[in-house]
């Protein structure tokens, strides 16, 4: 009888270890809690930094048997219209969607239980999950957790914390990248927006915001960051030419060398009021308070995993990134690099004090922004094999 798998998330790395398994023998159910790729329509404006090599399984174009230009780098609506969801309809039912599992346990044992001794005393795991037909429990052999982290976004707030008026800000805060040159032109054309973050995706924004203002020169941008100098470390001869143009772009920005991009280095956020039509943002600077008054924020601050899903289960993780322990201090031993540089660090690293529960893809990074496409597929290969041996 084949062994059953759950696999939680309909993204990228749940679709790919989904289809590699059915060809494996396994009996494979996913659970996704809105549509395939949910995550990625948010941004799917957005040319990826990768090319269509680094986001594909060898079993994937097999599977679609369509050929791509591997050197050629797709859109995120690319991805998902030629890749992902003609993926995801290979599943059939298999995938059910607009069903979230609630939380993860076992059959036979409390979160306390038979330490050292779980796989063969505390029986299969339970999975409370919650979709059209309502609420039930279903059991699993094993379990990949492949939800991500796109849907939790982390808070705006002084030292990640909740900023002061954040919550009544809400319906003002984007928290994704914004369209500001298409669909959402009408939210940010001849507006002022404050641009929170200095990650890819906060350079990512903000070239999308600044190209508005050429187009609309009363569009502003003030662009707050908490480091006090250019916060993008460019590699030279950097083998992804849209990476590099970003961070170029991103230190110039800095500068103050970018039309309509005022930069507010060192800043962090206290407090946001709700004023009419506008917004009241107190930032924190060395040289004290700051008030600035906008219409919009875009907070592209980062990403958190839901912790809540395994919390009755066995899972050591890292105090800092709140990613499996082991692969955090993987990643850390190999901080500042780049990230193409790294390779999967194997299934040792992957694996839980709670047996047959793997955490894969974007959450097995936990906070770290690194994760890249082909380094999940190396997972699910790793997992896959290890189960089977």
């Amino acid at each position: 009888m084949a062994r059953k798998l759950a696999i939680i998330g309909a993204g990228p790395i749940g679709i790919e270890a989904a289809t590699l398994a059915l060809r494996h023998g396994w009996d494979v159910s996913v659970y996704e809690a809105g549509l395939p790729g949910t995550s990625i329509r948010r941004w799917q404006h957005v040319r990826l930094f990768s090319p269509w090599r680094l986001n594909q399984s060898t079993w994937g174009r097999e599977i679609l048997r369509t050929t791509f230009d591997e050197d050629e780098f797709p859109t995120g609506r690319e991805y998902l219209d030629q890749y992902l969801l003609p993926m995801a309809e290979t599943l059939g039912d298999v995938l059910q969607t607009q069903t979230r599992v609630r939380g993860i346990s076992r059959r036979d044992a409390l979160k306390g239980d038979f330490i050292g001794s779980r796989d063969e005393k505390s029986g299969p795991f339970l999975l409370h999950i919650d979709g059209p037909a309502g609420e039930s429990y279903v059991e699993a052999d094993v379990v990949l957790d492949t939800s991500g982290v796109y849907e939790h976004p982390a808070s705006l707030g002084t030292g990640g914390l909740h900023a002061i008026g954040e919550s009544d800000a809400d319906g003002r805060i984007e928290r994704y990248i914004p369209d500001a040159t298409g669909a959402d032109q009408a939210t940010y054309d001849g507006k002022s927006t404050l641009l929170l973050g200095a990650g890819h995706s906060a350079v990512t924004s903000l070239k999308i915001l600044a190209d508005l203002h050429l187009k609309s020169p009363k569009t502003q941008i003030y662009w707050a960051f908490r480091g006090d100098q250019a916060p993008y470390h460019v590699i030279e001869g950097d083998s992804l030419p849209q990476r590099k143009s970003l961070g170029n772009f991103g230190n110039q920005a800095a500068a103050g060398e970018i039309a309509g991009v005022t930069p507010l280095p060192g800043s962090t956020i206290e407090r946001i009021k709700l004023d009419g039509e506008h917004l009241d943002v107190t930032l924190w600077r060395s040289a004290g308070e700051e008030t600035l008054q906008v219409d919009r924020i875009v907070a592209n601050v980062g990403y958190r995993p839901d912790l809540s899903l395994n919390r009755e289960i066995q899972v050591h993780q890292c105090y800092a990134s709140e990613g499996p322990m082991k692969l955090a201090a993987s990643l850390l031993a190999s901080v500042g690099g780049d990230c193409l540089a790294q390779a999967s660090a194997g299934v040792d690293i992957l694996k839980s004090p709670e047996p047959n529960y793997f955490i894969l893809g974007a959450k097995s990074y936990g906070r770290n922004s690194s994760f890249l496409l082909r380094l999940g597929i190396d997972q699910i290969q790793e997992v896959l094999a290890f189960l089977e041996s």
